[in-house]
């Protein structure tokens, strides 16, 4: 079997955590030199966010879009403790 995309697994770590009542939704890109130096990140760095409808969820940045994603997914897993739904 194979694994899903890191994309894909941020979505599929979000329903199994807050379930498939909502649809979240995962945007990367890779940020322009001014966006970067805008940001105070290195040049060169992808930007990956959780979203549902227009608000922001999660954030991640790593050099490696894999690596954004593996990031965002462990923001995911954060933000569902800080929640208080694990207790």
């Amino acid at each position: 079997m194979f694994k899903p995309d890191p994309k894909k697994q941020v979505v599929l770590k979000f329903v199994e955590l807050f379930g498939s009542d909502t649809n979240p939704t995962v945007i990367g890109t890779r940020l322009s030199p001014e966006m970067c130096r805008a940001h105070g990140f290195p040049r060169d760095t992808f930007y990956a966010q959780l979203m549902i409808g227009d608000e922001v969820l999660a954030t991640s940045h790593s050099h490696d879009w894999r690596r954004a994603y593996k990031l965002l997914k462990l923001e995911v897993e954060k933000l569902y403790s800080e929640c208080g739904y694990d207790q």
